[in-house]
């Protein structure tokens, strides 16, 4: 089978500065279609052209590096499918890979990647000082795809009855089969490209106990709750320190970073605190070497509830326990069979407590173990991925919706298109230089 992946780079293979979960997201489905031996071609929505093909354990595959920001880039991906022919068409990620795909699809069948509820992430957003509210941007991005799309992936059990309801609400569950599934739950894969795993860590009680903060500092990240629960603790613990890696995300959100970083820095326990920035995938497991325990904590929000924690499986990964608020289908499940520390939503002295005792108690490392164990079996790539492998072999096309934004906002798309060829050709730039002369001519008269 040919399919056409349309996702995000770069791919971990190409070791870049920044790493986040939509080039992880490509990453895994591009490995799970290889796997299964579909000739795979990637539309990689990235920061410069390019291409590359490699091999991956004998299934070769092409990488077509597409840059975002050239205005005419739905066209050429456009160009691309036309060129390729797939037999299916997959978006893998958030959001542009979606609505690049659903702008450019033919009549094959269009599988679209919504690994997170897009409306639950714009509140998320909202909720913070300053940010302009987000929920006509995430409908414009997403209508298409979800008019379009054949069938689609989630990230948990709980966004899939989510995303049910937004189709039911586009009349699309209505107008099609009732027997089709429409959701498939893709959760996110326990496995970081070539990343090595780490040993689960042993210490003893009372001694040195390092904490890591690791990622996007984004909009659910509850910022204000772990620094005060990590300075109640260092009143405490006179062993503990912190060792940041990652921080805010350009374009999307650095404020709470910034505030938090900033508080820290500034707080009586500044030296206990170390920032390293994005750094190289690659460099993760040596920073976090020291480190004995990952932390996660969410702000209310029903983000909290639909999207997942992708970083409790990379502490996990890594050898590191784990403290997180049981809110997500995940750390929900992990805090039911004892495999991480539960900590309430908004919580601080219980972060403080739970810290106090890991320090008091020590750690053997046969919880990381078991978890490590689990994960692998539960999370793998092969059953994380299972859903979508199975509908590439059983793809069927639906019947698409016929709601008039969705086609305005192709239609606007197109026209964006034609604008900026229209500005880049040598007639346009000509006639632009030749006003400029008549202005600054008539400006002397």
């Amino acid at each position: 089978m040919k399919v056409l992946l349309i996702g995000s780079g770069p791919l971990p293979r190409d070791e870049p500065e920044r790493l986040g979960f939509p080039q992880l997201r490509t990453a895994w489905f591009l490995e799970t279609l290889a796997e299964a031996g579909h000739e795979v071609v990637v539309a990689l929505m990235s920061d410069a052209p390019g291409e590359d093909s490699w091999s991956f354990r004998g299934t070769p595959v092409r990488v077509v590096r597409i840059d975002r920001a050239d205005p005419s880039h739905i066209e050429t991906v456009r160009a691309l499918r036309l060129e390729v022919a797939p037999d299916r068409v997959v978006s893998a990620g958030p959001f542009e890979p979606a609505r690049v795909a659903a702008l450019t699809v033919g009549d094959e069948p269009l599988f679209i990647d919504v690994p997170g509820d897009p409306f639950a992430e714009a509140q998320a957003k909202n909720a913070h000082a300053g940010e302009r509210d987000h929920t006509d941007t995430m409908r414009e991005a997403w209508l298409p795809a979800y008019q379009r799309a054949d069938a689609f992936g989630a990230i948990s059990q709980t966004q899939r009855a989510a995303l049910l309801g937004q189709l039911g609400m586009l009349g699309r569950l209505g107008e099609n089969p009732s027997e089709h599934p429409w959701v498939e739950i893709l959760p996110a894969v326990f496995g970081f490209g070539a990343l090595p795993g780490g040993m689960p860590r042993e210490r003893e009680p009372r001694s040195e106990l390092v904490v890591a903060l690791c990622g996007g500092y984004n909009t659910w990240l509850d910022t204000d709750t772990l620094l005060d629960g990590l300075l109640q603790a260092m009143d405490e613990v006179p062993g503990l320190s912190v060792l940041s890696t990652g921080g805010g995300i350009p374009g999307h959100h650095t404020e709470s970073y910034d505030r938090f970083r900033s508080a820290a820095l500034s707080s009586p326990h500044a030296s206990r605190f170390t920032f390293h920035g994005w750094v190289p995938h690659h460099v993760l497991p040596a920073l976090l070497s020291r480190a004995h325990v990952g932390i996660t904590l969410d702000r209310p929000g029903a983000e909290a509830e639909l999207g997942t924690r992708t970083r409790v499986l990379f502490f996990a990964q890594q050898g590191l326990g784990v403290i997180a608020t049981p809110c997500s289908d995940l750390t929900r499940e992990l805090a039911g069979i004892r495999m991480l520390v539960p900590v309430r939503m908004g919580d601080a002295s219980g972060l403080r407590g739970a810290l106090v005792r890991m320090w008091e108690e020590g750690d053997d490392g046969t919880q990381t173990a078991r978890l490590q164990g689990y994960l692998t079996s539960r999370y793998g790539l092969e059953p994380a991925t299972r859903g979508l492998r199975e509908w590439i072999d059983r793809a069927v096309r639906m019947r698409p919706g016929h709601d008039p934004a969705a086609g305005l906002a192709q239609e606007l798309a197109q026209v964006r298109t034609r604008l900026a060829e229209v500005h880049d050709s040598p007639t346009w730039r000509a006639s632009t230089s030749a006003r400029r002369v008549l202005g600054r001519i008539f400006k002397k008269d």
